[in-house]
């Protein structure tokens, strides 16, 4: 039996009879963070072979503290783990530990919020036009949206039309101009600023590609855009982690690879099991019921938006309807939120005061809100919470709640917990893809957590979650 862990792609050398606990984590069951895989890594133990490797991190004289390393385990020639490491303590051993999936992945921009990043700048043509492009690329666009409090109580002063990005006869009109920046394009300049690449079928959807990120600065006459000004005050991370609330996204975040993958989790509802374990499950196993069958998805309403703070009934939670039997609620709030349409123009409607120099207003807040770009309709540059059979609110025929949550609802319905003893080998382990079901006598589950130690001489203790 074979136990490597290598730095860097280099081997090291262990102390014999190292054990390592494993524990594995499915990064796609809870919402509020993303979870991985877990491990010991034992103390390494400073021989010339681990000092040269580690780059003597030892030596008093080497001012690298924190060193940062590439650690990979392997089990009888199968990868198991991989992840970024830290040095935490250096003697007579190396003691290292994993940093978490989007611990440090972004770097610097870690902990900024969007605003506090340079995603650089776009000049206004002469002419402007309702979309502003960069690249080939969609960057902003200029929806007109009835607002009739931008300005306060001021606006009656200087004639104000009660509509920013006010548009008529083919051309912007006075008032308001507040760009809307598309959120592929912010999630690309990401990219870009981090080397950390963003794929997936979210990014590629044909309707959601369109969403653009709402906000109330005006360009008070600035003949340039600076799109940091114009984002909700959200962290990288905590931009993904909204995001995924809102539509149901599995994030698979390779801190090696620098990528992050974004997934509809309903799709991983929709595959069969193509996975049978049920001659590796022992015969004992614990059953526990979950205790909040029923979910409850809503988004925090902006307080500034007078038509939006009482959370109108279109703006409602959506709450699972009552089961056969009596079970708890679990409840997920999203800090993304959206716009009313008005009925007579199809247009989005708030009554929020904006962020200008004019009138003294620079002052205010937004909270983060996302738009769906609908072009020229009628007309009139339109951006609302519709689109395409689409919708950001989460009731109706076409909200979230049908749209992304469906089948994960259904599965939630008739869930239970199992934990159970499987004799697993490292093939298995290595193999293991969460994002697949697993069959085992008779029933489909997802694979919560496995947990064994290395090397392995005892089964795996699996949570399984009835799929």
């Amino acid at each position: 039996m074979s136990l490597q862990i290598r730095i860097d792609g280099q081997v090291v050398d262990l102390t014999p009879d190292t054990k390592v606990n494993l524990e594995l984590v499915n990064p796609y069951l809870v919402y509020e963070d993303i979870l991985s895989a877990k491990a010991t890594i034992p103390a390494i133990p400073a021989t010339s072979r681990n000092r040269i490797i580690m780059g003597f991190p030892d030596l008093l004289q080497n001012d690298a503290v924190g060193m940062r390393y590439q650690c990979e385990k392997y089990y009888n020639g199968q990868l198991l783990q991989s992840g970024v490491a830290i040095l935490t303590e250096a003697a007579q051993t190396f003691a290292l530990t994993v940093v978490q999936p989007l611990g440090e992945l972004f770097g610097d921009l870690h902990t900024k919020t969007l605003p506090e990043v340079d995603f650089g700048a776009i000049a206004l043509p002469g002419a402007l036009t309702p979309v502003l492009q960069q690249f080939g690329r969609n960057v902003v666009a200029f929806p007109t949206v009835l607002n009739s409090e931008y300005y306060g109580t001021s606006g009656a002063s200087i004639g104000y039309s009660g509509k920013v990005n006010a548009y008529a006869g083919g051309a912007y009109t006075a008032g308001p101009l507040v760009p809307m920046v598309f959120l592929n394009e912010i999630l690309l300049r990401v990219s870009e600023l981090t080397g950390v690449t963003i794929t997936g079928p979210f990014i590629d959807h044909p309707v959601l590609s369109q969403l653009l990120l709402y906000n109330t600065r005006s360009l008070d006459g600035n003949p340039f855009i600076t799109l940091q000004q114009h984002l909700p005050t959200l962290t990288i991370p905590e931009l993904l982690l909204e995001l995924r609330k809102l539509f149901n996204l599995a994030m698979t975040v390779d801190t090696v690879e620098r990528s992050i993958r974004l997934d509809f989790t309903e799709g991983f509802h929709q595959r069969a099991a193509q996975i049978n374990w049920s001659d590796k499950a022992l015969k004992d196993f614990k059953k526990r019921p979950e205790t909040a069958r029923r979910l409850q998805l809503g988004s925090l309403a902006d307080g500034g938006d007078g038509l939006a703070k009482d959370k109108p009934g279109i703006l409602a939670d959506y709450l699972t309807p009552e089961l056969e039997s009596d079970t708890g609620v679990s409840q997920l709030s999203c800090k993304f939120s959206t716009l009313l349409t008005d009925d007579a123009t199809g247009l989005a409607i708030t009554k929020q005061a904006g962020i200008t120099a004019q009138f003294g207003q620079l002052t205010n807040t937004f909270t983060p809100r996302l738009l769906f770009w609908n072009g020229l309709q009628y007309g009139i540059p339109t951006a609302t919470a519709r689109r395409g059979g689409y919708s950001l609110y989460w009731n109706g025929e076409n909200g979230l709640a049908v749209r992304f949550w469906g089948k994960t609802e259904a599965n939630r319905k008739r869930q239970f917990y199992l934990e159970r003893g499987l004799a697993l080998n490292e093939v298995d382990l290595a193999t293991l893809d969460f994002s697949e079901k697993v069959h085992i006598n008779g029933l489909d589950y997802w694979v919560g957590k496995l947990s064994i130690n290395l090397p392995i001489t005892e089964p795996a203790m699996a949570l399984l979650v009835r799929a």
